[in-house]
Parts: C-alpha cells; structure tokens; sequence
C-alpha cells in the first residue's frame, strides 16, 4: 500500500465511522476530553497498523477490535475507582418525560456496572452490528455472543427490578409486610 492509498482509505475509515468510534470512546470514558484523547489514539493506531491490514476481515470489523484494545489498554492505565460514563445519549431528553427519563438513568447505571467485556458486546449492538460482527470483534464465536446477550439481558434486568428472582417472581423479602 503506498502513500496515497494508505491517505484515501484512512480518510474514508475516518468519515465513515468517526461517530460509532466516539460513542465507543464514550463508552469507556465520561471525561469529553478523554474521550477525545482516546479517540485520537485509536486513530493514531488505525493509521499505524492500515498497511498491515490484510483484507481478512471487513475494514469496520478490523478498526472496532483496534478501538477495542486501545481502549481496553486506555482504561487500563487508569484509576480503576473513577465512576463509568453514560452510556445512552439524551439529546431527546427534553421530550421525554420524568418517567422515561429515570428509566434511562437507571438502564445507563445497570450497564456500567457491566464488566468490560460484557459493556462492549452492548454497545456494539447498540451500534447496530450483527452477532457475527460482534463475534469478530470480540473474538467470541456468534453462539457464545447470542449466549452472553441474554445473559446481559438478564444481568440488566436483575439491576433494574432487584425485587424480582431469576423467574421473575417478587422476592418475598422484599415486599413490605410479607408473610414468609
């Protein structure tokens, strides 16, 4: 790949998916200014590594497992007692009411109690990628992404309704005033 190559197909890597990286950024990070350092990493890195990239996988795939890692390796080297960002973006929050609202502050909290692992697989779905994208992002096989998904589901809902056990029914204990 010469020079010019590597210019035009990093430009259109650039253009083409500078917002889903961002949120991906901001998905690690809740500092707007990290998250743009971290953004310039994973740019710095795609550069350094599109003359190496062999065409086996799709050029979206490749860049989200290089966004992954940096920032996997960016988190890494930080304090591991800072609070986790907001997941989901409120830019229609003013139309929403209150309810919906505590709904999606309380949905954005269950996901960043996730585990690193299961955060991304979130968020790429939420991306819009397929199990099989997210497969070879993560490095998952597409059966185990499917497997881990409803177990987030799960996960999530046990954060959301604690009040509930595994089949859904209300916890006796906590329910005021139950009889046991």
């Amino acid at each position: 790949m010469n020079h010019a190559e590597r210019e035009r197909t990093f430009t259109e890597l650039f253009q083409r998916h500078k917002t889903p990286l961002e949120r991906l950024c901001s998905a690690y990070l809740n500092s707007s200014v990290e998250v743009e350092d971290l953004f310039q990493e994973v740019m710095s890195n795609v550069w350094n590594a599109l003359p190496n990239f062999r065409g086996e996988s799709q050029h979206s795939t490749w860049l989200y497992r290089i966004a992954v890692n940096t920032a996997l390796l960016y988190r890494r080297k930080r304090k591991p007692c800072e609070p986790l960002p907001e997941l989901i973006d409120q830019s229609a929050g003013a139309q929403q009411n209150l309810e919906e609202q505590e709904r999606l502050a309380q949905l954005r909290a269950a996901i960043a109690e996730l585990p690193d692992q299961d955060r991304l697989i979130v968020t790429l779905l939420l991306e819009g990628l397929s199990y099989r994208e997210i497969s070879e992002i993560t490095g998952l096989t597409v059966n185990y992404v499917g497997v881990k998904l409803s177990r987030i589901k799960n996960a999530i809902e046990q954060r959301l309704n604690p009040s509930r056990d595994r089949e859904g029914a209300v916890v006796a204990s906590e329910v005021p005033n139950a009889k046991l």
